[in-house]
């Protein structure tokens, strides 16, 4: 997979291009382009890796263990504060790993300029897989671990020193013996490595180190960045990558196993229920309509010459008794509702009924029942339905019993 390296200088006028590189089948090629829309032209979805001035980013060390740093998570902003003089929520901290006697690098980037530059590259169609400080363009081997600086100048003018894997600083080059003074502070190297192509600079240099009786090796050759672009293979992966948290390219999550069954029961008791839901939705949805059926069945016993002519003879119903007290009928507003209790209460009676009438207010119902209890147990269901109910008649007629109730009230 080709990989394509961009290296972002800044001066007085801002940030801009200063060099690109591009990994292929071929190896490392460094590219003559310095615009990024050209760039993108030539070497259109290619995987990006961003290096920022490391002038932009903030390299710090803290007391803390991988421990403490994991429950940290999100808040390592906090741990940095004072020392950054920025406003926590604005700065992108990730930590490296922890060296020793719990001694954490910290790195930092204002979160403007990261989401920035992934817009940036975005719209140029350049998916952006790493962003790191260019600090780390300086190659760091086996050979030049702990307890060895390396010193480069670049060509913008800047010093880059590296004091560890994950630590350094990047100044203006008359600032170079401050710069090392204040490492040195820190701890005392066993090694430097200076690479300065500057005379000068070389003189200064070897004059603070014989100073301090440190060994150096001074060369006038450049830094090999090809070696440190062509050590890391994922750079993704990379410890230094501000690329991660809500900035991640690929978010992978993956639960316990143990999480994994308790979510499958959690989400098999949720379909149960979602499915026990719609099942009583459609039995009530179906007894309101049986139940309405039998409320239209009684207005028509009660209005035998009344034709219903829509397909929702229910609401029809309503908007006539509706008319019907506008234009100052007996009708309170309450007939349809009651109608459809007394059809409740007759639902699953058994009882046949075979008259109903309505008059001032007043249900008269003719129904026939097998015995006279099964009249008085529909009697007892109107009375529990808020009305008043009274059996007029009784008559025994063809082996059943035809009785006559009168019903008011239930308003």
């Amino acid at each position: 997979m080709n990989t394509l390296f961009l290296h972002l200088s800044s001066d007085s006028s801002g940030q801009h291009l200063d060099r690109a590189w591009q990994s292929g089948p071929s190896g490392l090629v460094a590219l003559g382009e310095t615009d990024i829309a050209s760039l993108a032209q030539r070497y259109p979805g290619s995987a990006t890796v961003l290096f920022l001035p490391s002038s932009s980013c903030l390299f710090v060390t803290v007391t803390a263990s991988n421990r403490q740093l994991r429950q940290a998570g999100q808040s390592l902003a906090w741990l940095i504060e004072e020392q950054c003089g920025e406003d926590a929520e604005n700065l992108q901290v990730i930590a490296a790993p922890v060296a020793d006697e719990d001694q954490a690098p910290l790195l930092a980037v204002s979160r403007d300029l990261l989401q920035e530059k992934l817009e940036q590259l975005r719209k140029a169609g350049l998916p952006l897989i790493a962003v790191l400080p260019d600090l780390f363009l300086l190659p760091r081997t086996d050979e030049t671990a702990a307890g060895h600086w390396q010193l480069a100048d670049a060509e913008d003018g800047k010093l880059m020193l590296r004091t560890g894997s994950y630590s350094g600083a990047v100044l203006e080059s008359n600032l170079l013996e401050l710069m090392l003074d204040a490492a040195l502070q820190e701890a005392t190297p066993a090694h430097i490595e200076a690479r300065l192509q500057d005379e000068a600079l070389r003189t200064r240099f070897q004059s603070w180190a014989e100073a301090y009786n440190l060994v150096a090796d001074i060369s006038a050759e450049p830094a090999d960045i090809s070696a440190a672009l062509t050590a890391t293979t994922d750079w993704t992966k990379h410890a230094g990558n501000f690329l991660q948290g809500g900035f991640a390219v690929s978010r992978r999550f993956s639960l316990p196993q143990s999480l994994r069954i308790a979510a499958v029961f959690i989400a098999a008791a949720f379909s149960l229920q979602l499915l026990s839901e719609w099942v009583n939705y459609g039995y009530y949805r179906y007894q309101a309509g049986k139940t309405g059926n039998e409320a239209v069945a009684l207005y028509k016993q009660t209005n035998p010459e009344a034709r219903l002519r829509s397909n929702r003879p229910v609401d029809e119903i309503r908007k006539r008794l509706k008319t019907e007290r506008n234009q100052g009928g007996a009708d309170d507003g309450a007939t349809l509702p009651r109608l459809t209790r007394i059809a409740e209460s007759l639902q699953g009676s058994g009882l046949n009924t075979q008259r109903v009438d309505f008059s001032n207010g007043v249900f008269t119902l003719d129904v026939d029942a097998r015995a006279l209890g099964e009249i008085d147990g529909l009697r007892q269901r109107l009375d529990a339905q808020g009305f008043s109910t009274e059996i007029v008649s009784a008559n025994a007629q063809g082996g059943l019993v035809r009785g006559r109730l009168r019903v008011e009230g239930g308003a």
